[in-house]
């Protein structure tokens, strides 16, 4: 009879256990939902019946289970301890005990989560004081409902704390499992570790003279020579960082006047953990110390905690400065505040004053350095002067992870809307649309984490060509987004084989991409084209003096122009394009689509990159298109001011173009290898590097690549045969007699009949093969009195 009793009540301790933690696990669950659409209320938004029963329904479905795990873990633990604690006290302190045990538990379990978890606050609805309050209240109710069902009095309550214990660990067996995200690679790709051993690092800036500038988050700014190796000792000089968490030191950019006045900005957490800012400051670059330091710009108001800073900057065209800032995690709301710039993204001046003709300039609600609103936290920014774009990616919560196109005074939703949920599974909004907010161009659901965004323009990866590319840190890869006008896609995923963390990506001078892995042995990683061949990176080498890069480009300067200035900025007769500079470069009008490589486009970010200063007909054009929609249009201005200041500014910047032209060469030699047919890749990197071993070779590989490309587009045929060096080389006799520029000459002079032959237009053999043969006639040794050296 006394084995029954006892089982009886195991059973009916068991019972009501498992009755209050559902219980307090639903009452919990709704009272959250309640306090996070009322923080929505407060900003304004209203919310209907039917929505507020929808994320209600959400979370008792997708937040509760969590919730059940952390308040059921608590409430078994100080349950327990309140019933060995209260067998020694009155009988009337019962129900009140275990109610205050409930209650103390949650307490515990929330502050150890906030304490062990990277994020301040893990239940948004406790932020508040209130909402603390009440949650803990549901934590209160469940415990006494535990004491009033399982009726114990005083005679058998020492019984029924090991059949509590028990019964509650039955939870233990219940288990979450995680997803993980399939990764794909690509193969096509070399990786050349420039910079290891960094703790962390977040940016990377190239310096004129082909090095770069690193930032680690603890606050150290390091430097890489132009010989690509890391300098020992940090620079100094750097402000204080507060480092904690996320909190560090972020972006580095160069002045838009660097090659003149040597300065640099730095964004970076400043402060403490009970008071910090997103701050940035400006400093003169003076070897290996920053000297004439000033803070220009300290978010407002100080918060607490230490997550979501944004901090990555980007110059428009006018010499002004953008800036992200985060919203501070457990401020989300302040997105949607104007008086606030957490959740902002900013525009300074390079003195930190604010530009006239900011958006919310002159209102006196609104803070004035205030671009664009509604962020959540922006880790990724570019600024593409071809379509006069400016992008932005930010981290969502659970999903939700956006591109946007900013514009200046728009908001962009958050935490209005979103398409993520919070990591506890809760609803932060049941909108993902509303009037009045903008929509991102692609989310991504589940998140990528990302961090850290190009445009690439370079020239070693031309199927990229106007490609996003973004690190993302959870996914551990890189994501290559393709814009076609507004309209974006998730192209594919690149660099999984890496395993990474990836923070920053960046298109380097040399058209290669380089990527910075975040982890406490953080690398800077230099990404190129998989060569064909072994022969091709140690046989084939276009090594010049000086001396004989300004000859080639004065030959390349002849050949095109015959030295004439006028002809720098020249529209052919028959061609749908107008060609520019020493090497004629292609510059296609708005919405034509032409056969042949445009160039000219990629010439002026190389110059960018340089900080050339341009003139103010390419600098302030957007989109970067030809200005001129066709021929006429074109010659009845080609003897203005504007083009003759055009023609005088490529004249000026001879030397930068024919820097440019030898490193499309050099990128281009390792793709004509890899696109020859696999059983003559051996004898085509055999006839380069027999070219590359003399200055007329050298010269004639360069200027034909340039002149006609490297033969691998599809659209730069005729009948289904090309023109370009690929062909060329395929087309070299071999004969052991004649040396390797006489057969490449005399190659040349064969492929380009055979296009004239092909073509439909009898210009191309009329007017322009004549041309055409008399170049390649130029592609003999030099005299060396000519070419030192």
């Amino acid at each position: 009879m006394v084995v029954k009793k006892m089982g009886l009540r195991i059973r009916t301790v068991i019972i009501a256990f498992l009755v209050a933690l559902v219980a307090g696990t639903l009452v919990g669950t709704v009272v959250q939902t309640q306090f996070n659409l009322l923080a929505l209320q407060n900003l304004g938004v209203a919310i209907s019946l039917e929505a507020r029963w929808t994320a209600t329904l959400h979370d008792l479905l997708h937040f509760a289970p969590l919730y059940a795990a952390l308040f059921g873990t608590s409430f078994l633990l100080f349950q327990a301890i309140a019933a060995l604690v209260l067998t020694r006290l009155p009988g009337w302190m019962l129900k009140p005990g275990h109610g205050v045990a409930g209650a103390a538990g949650l307490w515990a379990a929330f502050a150890i989560t906030n304490a062990l978890l990277p994020m301040p606050t893990l239940i948004a609805a406790t932020r508040s004081v209130t909402g603390l309050l009440v949650m803990l209240l549901t934590a209160a109710w469940a415990g006494w409902l535990f004491a009033r069902l399982a009726a114990t009095n005083r005679a058998n309550r020492t019984g029924t704390v090991t059949p509590v214990v028990a019964g509650v660990l039955l939870l233990g067996s219940l288990g979450f499992t995680e997803t993980v995200r399939a990764q794909s690679a690509v193969d096509d790709y070399q990786v050349e570790t420039v910079a290891s051993g960094l703790e962390h690092p977040w940016s990377v800036a190239f310096l004129p003279d082909g090095g770069a500038l690193v930032t680690e988050r603890a606050g150290r700014l390091r430097q890489i020579t132009p010989e690509g190796q890391l300098v020992n000792a940090p620079i100094k000089g750097v402000p204080p960082v507060f480092n904690s968490a996320q909190a560090g030191l972020f972006d580095v950019v160069l002045s838009p006047d660097f090659a003149n006045d040597h300065r640099i900005f730095l964004a970076y957490a400043c402060g403490t953990e009970a008071a910090y800012h997103l701050c940035v400051a400006s400093a003169q670059l003076q070897r290996d110390q920053l000297t004439e330091v000033v803070e220009i710009f300290r978010a407002r108001p100080a918060k607490e905690g230490s997550a979501h800073y944004g901090g990555r900057m980007v110059w428009l065209p006018d010499d002004t400065l953008i800036v992200t800032l985060g919203d501070g995690f457990d401020y989300r709301e302040q997105a949607q505040k104007l008086s606030s710039h957490l959740g902002k993204i900013i525009r300074l001046n390079p003195d930190g004053s604010v530009p006239a003709d900011n958006p919310f300039v002159g209102r006196d609600d609104a803070l004035p350095e205030i671009y664009s609103f509604g962020h959540r936290n922006v880790q990724g920014l570019v600024y593409d002067a071809r379509e006069d774009l400016l992008l932005a990616h930010e981290h969502g919560p659970r999903g939700g992870d956006e591109i946007n196109v900013i514009e200046p005074g728009q908001n962009y939703g958050w935490p209005v809307i979103t398409y993520g949920i919070d990591y506890t599974g809760a609803m932060i909004t049941p909108y993902t649309a509303r009037e009045g907010m903008k929509q991102p161009l692609l989310q991504w659901t589940p998140s990528i984490a990302p961090s850290g965004m190009t445009r690439y323009r370079g020239h070693l990866f031309p199927e990229w060509q106007g490609d996003l590319l973004v690190g993302a840190l959870a996914a551990r890869n890189v994501h290559r987004v393709t814009l076609n006008g507004l309209r974006a896609n998730d192209a594919g995923i690149l660099f999984g084989k890496l395993d990474a963390r990836i923070r920053d990506v960046a298109t380097g001078p040399d058209g290669a991409l380089y990527l910075l892995t975040d982890s406490s042995d953080g690398k800077l990683l230099r990404i190129t084209p998989m060569a064909g061949s072994d022969a091709v990176s140690s046989e084939v080498e276009l090594v010049l003096s000086p001396e004989q890069l300004d000859w080639i480009g004065e030959q390349i300067f002849r050949n095109e122009c015959a030295g004439q200035t006028r002809c720098l900025v020249h529209w052919n007769a028959g061609e749908a394009f107008p060609s520019l500079g020493i090497g004629h470069f292609i510059w296609y009008p708005a919405g034509v689509e032409g056969r042949f490589v445009e160039s000219f486009p990629a010439l002026v970010d190389f110059m960018r990159r340089r900080n050339v200063e341009l003139p103010e007909s390419l600098a302030e054009l957007r989109p970067f298109d030809a200005p001129w929609a066709d021929r006429d249009a074109f010659l009845q201005v080609s003897d203005s001011a504007s083009v003759e200041d055009l023609r005088a500014f490529l004249m000026k910047t001879r030397a930068v173009q024919t820097e440019f032209i030898y490193h499309r060469a050099r990128e281009s030699l390792s793709r004509v290898i890899g696109a020859a047919p696999e059983s003559k890749t051996d004898v085509v990197t055999a006839r380069v590097a027999a070219l590359s071993e003399t200055p007329g070779g050298v010269y004639a590989l360069i200027d034909y690549v340039n002149f006609k490309g490297e033969g691998l587009a599809e659209s730069e045929r005729y009948n289904g045969e090309g023109w370009g060096l690929l062909q060329v080389l395929l087309a070299m006799s071999g004969h052991p007699a004649d040396t390797a520029l006489d057969q490449f000459r005399e190659a040349a002079a064969r492929v380009l009949t055979r296009r004239a032959d092909n073509a439909e237009a009898p210009i191309e053999r009329e007017r322009w093969l004549p041309g055409w043969l008399k170049r390649v006639e130029t592609y003999v040794e030099p005299a060396s009195r000519v070419i030192p050296e």
